[in-house]
């Protein structure tokens, strides 16, 4: 009975514990699948005339380096380059910057360094001198080649992409010597980035934790039960051990004497050893009437307290507990 009741409970246990871990995995899954990124890259062609073919040659230079905005349109631009008018407010942080815009009705393209303000004010005021696109180079990173995917919430109308620090910086060079730049924006490869966030780690681990909590609740209850089990099965072989000793010193003994019939040859052995009966040994008579050596029975009884012939229970026919 005791041993049904640990299997019941290890069994109850361990579909609570697995069913716990399934849980928290199909949660895991939901949380990873949902932390992700789609962004998509831009190529930046920029044409303009070749100062050292004096002016005369078109040079074209064409890159997927360009990285659209969180909340930018997909979708091409194209114009001219043009810089904060005022090298006092070149990154563009202030409501009214003015820009080296080419004549009303031309598109132009805004170019501004990364820095001193949020990306959704410099792509405000540029937005507010009727600029085409909006392109911010990274300036002042630990990595001149990073760009990210800026976030300017409320401005979803305006194409704004981020370039690398290299890549602006010579576009710089180039307006700063009064070429006349031409960009053209192309849509380039969707990405699809996933990562854990803070909140997912939390997550995962918390339920780690509560997991073990679950595993170890389960250990102690387990060897508990089990030690339990093992003390009450160490104290039943004790009583009987000593219910047997008690029935044992109860049964009779007789020594067999020269002629009586335990010594002919048509008796029975003795079940315990196979061996005949001889005068002067010493022999136990069972309540079943069975008898064999006290020296081989005595041992038997102590650990099965049965009849090794017919099974009877000496503790059952003695009326002892």
């Amino acid at each position: 009975m005791a041993m049904t009741v640990i299997q019941a409970c290890r069994s109850l246990a361990l579909s609570t514990w697995l069913l716990s871990f399934c849980f928290v995995h199909l949660l895991c899954l939901d949380f990873t699948v949902a932390e992700k990124e789609e962004w998509y890259t831009a190529f930046v062609n920029i044409t303009y005339a070749d100062p050292a073919a004096g002016g005369a040659e078109l040079r074209s230079e064409k890159s997927e380096c360009g990285r659209y905005g969180e909340q930018s349109p997909k979708q091409d631009a194209r114009g001219q380059v043009a810089l904060s008018a005022s090298p006092a407010d070149r990154f563009a942080c202030e409501p009214g910057t003015r820009f080296n815009a080419p004549a009303p009705g031309k598109s132009w393209v805004a170019l501004i360094p990364r820095g001193n303000c949020t990306y959704k004010e410099k792509i405000r005021h540029a937005a507010a001198q009727n600029a085409s696109a909006v392109v911010i180079y990274n300036l002042g990173s630990s990595n001149a080649n990073e760009t990210i995917t800026m976030p300017h919430a409320g401005l979803e109308d305006v194409v704004a992409i981020m370039i690398p620090e290299p890549k602006g910086k010579e576009i710089v060079s180039l307006l700063e010597r009064n070429i006349t730049v031409m960009m053209y924006i192309t849509i380039g490869t969707r990405n699809l980035q996933k990562y854990v966030s803070r909140t997912s780690v939390v997550f995962v681990s918390i339920s780690f934790i509560v997991l073990m909590i679950i595993s170890l609740a389960w250990l102690v209850f387990y060897y508990i039960q089990r030690f339990r089990y093992a003390n009450a099965r160490d104290r039943n072989q004790r009583r009987l051990g000593d219910a047997a000793k008690k029935a044992i010193s109860k049964l009779q003994v007789r020594t067999i004497r020269k002629g009586d019939k335990e010594t002919e040859p048509d008796f029975d052995n003795c079940a315990v050893c196979i061996e005949g009966y001889k005068p002067n040994d010493v022999v136990r008579i069972l309540p079943c009437r069975h008898l064999f050596h006290k020296s081989c029975v005595d041992p038997w009884l102590l650990d099965h307290r049965t009849c090794p012939m017919c099974k009877m229970n000496i503790l059952k026919a003695l009326g002892i507990p």
